[in-house]
């Protein structure tokens, strides 16, 4: 039996994330050293994501036509230079543009969900993906904690840190991790959106991606301002706000990491996805009456569990209606539909804060947190219409060799 490459795919996958979460709470006090005020800073944040929803699709044809690892190895070669970039930026046009070019080259995230599909039978895939998030939320413990440590030495280091991880995660894929079998199978599918949507099985697929479009534009209108929040609410620097990341990252890691295979076998994936965004919605619309540190941690809790309970079944129910030849397609698509919510977040939320910024600390950032949980309700309602509407997939794109446990 031949040595399954998921553990490759997610150290990968988690060395990466070390280096994205890293920026993530210090990007925006960051950029406040070149005087961008409140909305310049939801504009940065979301070209990143702008760029992955249109990278994603393009990224994920490229994956299913040439080959898994070709496109990840790119990835990481372009996030370095974005790193990198980014560490040695003299002005704002330039952070703009150093976030651009990580945007494109993060946009692999669909092609990883895609790897782990290609070597996964349908039953497992709630557990596999979800071990993306886990990977993703213990590169949010380490690379919040890293970074905040690192700030303290000079303001640029975590960003040579993530472009220097970034090269070795390179490295470490280059050497380590084979392409998944059935190159040829995808090979063969359709090119255009319109058979790969008929093939995915159209409306379902549809109220998939508009569902996450969603979700993830309301949970990101709540996480790129905890930062300015934070800071002005509770008087919270740098390394502490890191730290809320860091709670929410654990979260995340033990939901994904280990409960979310057996919850989604015996509840399913829809079901979890609806108690998911319902609990998002709740925590995000109690956020204004967060008038304490704890209190303002408890409503974190509550988001950071429906966000991992919601993410990975979301992305399980899109790849369960696609076969081996639609995996990189589907997936990229679900994900564009994730990276253009992170847009509209970031700049929804920006114009928001700068709306609420004549407010009282106690009430400032009040407006977003109600919003999004409108939005996250939104979501929690068309989720409710994938109930009941789990395929059962004909053709099994993954090895017959590989761990079905």
């Amino acid at each position: 039996m031949k040595k399954s490459p998921l553990a490759s795919i997610l150290s990968i996958v988690f060395i990466d994330l070390i280096g994205f979460g890293m920026i993530i709470p210090i990007l925006p006090l960051y950029a406040q050293r070149f005087h961008a005020n409140e909305w310049q800073i939801g504009i940065l944040l979301a070209s990143y994501s702008f760029m992955q929803f249109l990278a994603s699709p393009v990224l994920g044809w490229f994956s299913d036509r040439f080959g898994r690892k070709p496109v990840l190895l790119c990835s990481l070669a372009g996030s370095a230079a974005g790193y990198f970039l980014m560490a040695n930026a003299a002005s704002l046009t330039i952070l703009f543009s150093a976030r651009i070019l990580a945007g494109v080259a993060g946009a692999s995230v669909g092609t990883a969900s895609a790897y782990i599909a290609d070597i996964t039978p349908p039953e497992n895939r709630s557990k596999r993906i979800g071990l993306i998030g886990a990977a993703f939320g213990v590169g949010f413990v380490l690379g919040p904690a890293i970074g905040g440590i690192l700030s303290h030495f000079s303001v640029i280091a975590p960003f040579w840190f993530a472009g220097i991880l970034s090269v070795l995660n390179a490295i470490l894929m280059w050497i380590v991790l084979p392409e998944p079998e059935g190159h040829t199978a995808r090979q063969k599918g359709p090119s255009n959106l319109n058979d790969i949507l008929e093939q995915a099985g159209s409306w379902r697929l549809g109220v998939i991606t508009i569902t996450y479009f969603i979700a993830i534009a309301g949970f990101a209108i709540v996480t790129v301002i905890y930062p300015q929040v934070s800071n002005r609410r509770f008087g919270l620097n740098q390394s502490q706000i890191s730290y809320i990341f860091v709670m929410m990252g654990l979260i995340g890691a033990g939901i994904q990491g280990g409960g979310i295979g057996r919850l989604s076998k015996r509840f399913g994936d829809a079901n979890l996805a609806i108690t998911g965004f319902a609990l998002m919605a709740v925590s995000m619309m109690l956020m204004p009456l967060a008038g304490s540190v704890p209190i303002f941690l408890l409503f974190s809790a509550g988001l950071a569990i429906g966000n991992s309970l919601s993410q990975p079944t979301v992305n399980a129910l899109a790849s369960k209606g696609a076969s081996a030849a639609l995996q990189g397609r589907v997936l990229g698509i679900v994900q564009s539909a994730g990276s253009l919510g992170r847009v509209f977040g970031p700049v929804i939320a920006g114009f928001m804060l700068a709306g609420d910024h004549l407010r009282p600390n106690a009430q400032y950032g009040n407006t977003p947190f109600l919003v999004g949980g409108v939005i996250i309700a939104i979501a929690f309602g068309l989720a409710t219409t994938l109930r009941g509407q789990e395929p059962a997939v004909a053709e099994r794109p993954y090895p017959v060799e590989m761990d079905r446990k």
